[in-house]
């Protein structure tokens, strides 16, 4: 379970922590002094494909800079926002870490992080556009992070199961949610059991994109108020558990497993044939079409051109970060650079954190992209040209319990444990107490 630093950070305060973790840096070195070896370590999220890859990353980094080695550190999503947290409050944050929103204003606010502005001898920041920076700006020009890749959440479609059982595939210009939920519904009842039309999602991007096209969103940019009125909230829960009761999708207890699990693309019923429609985040297209075999189909988000405001949205997919109290800026620095600068590194992880957003790298590996990737590039492309309201990053105070509280209160209602409007005000007033704390 998620927890806010600033409420760990308390608790390390006040006692509650019984032991202190090894100062952040890896080694005895106290100074950035290159003229000796530094270790510092690395940490991040992700599938062991992605693992992978980084590895050889990190294996190019030391070739090239003999004076420096990198311990890494790698899990699931839940358990390193969990981990991550841990560290911060026993002050051992690795030296470098990925980031992302929601949880990354936490330690923007509480300033675990670096301004990379600090470290310009090392890092070229240059080549980045300044929307590159959106949700990891200070107040004063702070960055506090630096882009990864430019991507987002959507939905694939596996044609092979809509052919399977005779569902026609929708226009995805132009199709409405109850086409959606037709759709969902052909292909669990031709299938007889063997699939499901929608294999349903745990998290609070879906939640979002119907707040989105209603004009709203979870928070107001520049406020410390929620931005959601829970009535809105509850149409999209109600509309989920329909399609749950309907047989329309995967039941929550099979959901629930798959999320606890970590979502991994070999574990998914769209990768294995067994679903119809599903969310993903976009940047993984090639590792969901490799355990499926086949190609997936990336579409435009169902309700857009009948609803209030288009929803869909691109986002920096991943940032990557240095620890404020890193003991080895000028390495740490030299790694960050490393990841987002250099080209080798670039064409080893292509785009698995999104299309690069430093144009030099993007372009680079133009060359070497697969199928799946052009069709996720081109997805991004596609959806960049919609005019869709900008991306609105959490509050500070909001921003590492969005997940957990709005799992709370997705759960409930899938579960039959509380009514649409009350689990959405539920989510809402966790929201609005942990902004205003």
């Amino acid at each position: 379970m998620r927890t806010s630093i600033k409420k760990l950070l308390a608790a390390g305060a006040a006692g509650a922590m019984l032991f202190s973790l090894a100062a952040c840096g890896g080694d005895s070195a106290s100074s950035d002094d290159e003229s000796g070896p530094v270790t510092i370590r690395f940490a991040w999220w992700g599938s062991d494909t992605r693992a992978k890859a980084q590895e050889k990353v990190i294996d190019a980094f030391e070739k090239a800079n003999p004076n420096i080695k990198v311990e890494t550190e790698t899990s699931n999503y839940d358990d390193y926002i969990t981990k991550l947290s841990t560290s911060a409050a026993a002050d051992d944050l690795p030296d470098v870490m990925t980031m992302i929103d929601p949880f990354m204003a936490d330690y923007m606010d509480n300033g675990s992080l670096l301004d990379l502005n600090e470290v310009s001898d090392n890092l070229d920041l240059s080549k980045f556009s300044k929307d590159t920076f959106s949700g990891a700006t200070g107040e004063n020009g702070e960055k506090y992070g630096v882009s990864m890749g430019v991507s987002s959440h959507g939905l694939v479609i596996n044609t092979k199961v809509f052919e399977k059982y005779g569902v026609e595939v929708p226009n995805d210009d132009t199709w409405s949610w109850d086409d959606f939920e037709n759709a969902a519904k052909q292909i669990s009842e031709k299938s007889g059991g063997e699939a499901v039309g929608y294999s349903i999602d745990m998290t609070e991007q879906l939640g979002r994109l119907w707040l989105r096209q209603n004009g709203e969103d979870y928070g107001i940019k520049g406020k410390e108020q929620v931005g959601f009125k829970p009535e809105t909230l509850a149409k999209f829960y109600e509309f989920e558990k329909k399609l749950i009761d309907e047989g329309a999708t995967n039941s929550a207890d099979q959901a629930q497993e798959m999320f606890a699990a970590g979502n991994a693309p070999e574990q998914q019923p769209i990768s294995q044939d067994k679903a119809g429609i599903s969310l993903i985040s976009m940047n993984q297209l090639g590792q969901f079409e490799q355990a499926a075999g086949h190609e997936l189909k990336p579409v435009m988000w169902p309700g857009e051109t009948q609803a209030k405001e288009r929803g869909g949205w691109t986002k920096q997919g991943t940032f990557v970060s240095i620890n404020a109290n890193t003991e080895h800026k000028a390495a740490a620095a030299k790694l960050v650079n490393f990841l987002v600068n250099n080209e080798e590194a670039a064409k080893i992880m292509g785009l698995d954190r999104g299309v690069p957003a430093n144009p030099d790298m993007a372009k680079a590996i133009e060359s070497q992209l697969s199928d799946s990737d052009k069709r996720f590039s081109d997805w991004v492309t596609k959806l960049q040209k919609v005019n869709t309201q900008e991306y609105t990053n959490m509050n500070a105070g909001a921003a590492t319990v969005i997940t957990e509280a709005y799992g709370r209160a997705h759960e409930s209602v899938m579960f039959g444990k509380a009514t649409p409007l009350d689990a959405a005000k539920s989510f809402k007033s966790e929201l609005q107490q942990a902004v205003t704390q």
